[in-house]
C-alpha cells in the first residue's frame, strides 16, 4: 500500500489465521512493518517466523530461496541468507520539498533510495535510476531485475535496461511490469 498505508497487527493476524497451515513465514517487505509482524506470534496459536525483509526485492529473493522440503526454522534461515545478498533501489516522487543530508529535493521531483537511504534526486525517474546504478559496484553483481510501476512506460524501462546491458554485458538484466503504485521503479541487484 505504500509508506502511508501499512497493515495493522490485526490485518496481519487475520491473514495468518486465514491460512490452513499451522506454520507461517511473514515477509514484511517494509521496514515500518517488521515490528508489527513480530507482534503476531504472541496473538496466535500458530508457529510464526518473521524474516525481516525491508524491501520488495528482499521479499522476492526470500521467496525464491524457499525450500518445500525443509522445516520452518531452516527455511527462515535460508530465506534470511538470501535477503542479505540483495541490494534494493526504489525510485519514486517526493511528496514535499526537503533536504536530506546533501540531497536537496523539490516537491514531485524523482528521488532514488538505496537500501533505505536517499541517494539521488532529479527531474526524470529514468535519470535517477541511472544515477543510482552508476553508484553501485555492478562488476560483482550477476542479476538485476527492474520492476517498473503503474505510472512508468515500458519503453522507458527498456531504455534503462538496454543502457545497463551495454555498459555491463556480464549482467543478466530482467525487466518486469510490476504495476506497483507509488514507485516508478523497484530494482533488485544480486
Amino acid at each position: 500500500g505504500g509508506q502511508t498505508i501499512n497493515p495493522s497487527t490485526k490485518d496481519l493476524l487475520q491473514a495468518v489465521e486465514s491460512i490452513a497451515s499451522d506454520k507461517v513465514i511473514i515477509l514484511p517487505n517494509n521496514k515500518n512493518i517488521v515490528a508489527t509482524a513480530s507482534q503476531v506470534q504472541s496473538l496466535t496459536e500458530k508457529t510464526i517466523e518473521v524474516v525481516p525483509t525491508k524491501t520488495i526485492p528482499q521479499g522476492v529473493a526470500a521467496l525464491l530461496a524457499f525450500d518445500y522440503e525443509a522445516n520452518l526454522k531452516v527455511n527462515a534461515d535460508i530465506m534470511q541468507k538470501a535477503v542479505s545478498a540483495v541490494r534494493s533501489i526504489e525510485v519514486t516522487r517526493a511528496v514535499r520539498s526537503t533536504k536530506i543530508g546533501e540531497v536537496a529535493i523539490k516537491k514531485r521531483q524523482a528521488i532514488g533510495v538505496l537500501d533505505g537511504d536517499l541517494i539521488a534526486a532529479g527531474d526524470s525517474t529514468g535519470d535517477v535510476l541511472g544515477q543510482m546504478l552508476v553508484k553501485l559496484d555492478l562488476d560483482k553483481a550477476e542479476v538485476i531485475t527492474i520492476y517498473y510501476g503503474a505510472d512508468t512506460e515500458s519503453a522507458e524501462a527498456e531504455k534503462v535496461s538496454a543502457a545497463l546491458r551495454e555498459q555491463h554485458p556480464q549482467l543478466q538484466v530482467e525487466v518486469v511490469r510490476g504495476g506497483q503504485p507509488h514507485y516508478n521503479y523497484i530494482v533488485s541487484i544480486e
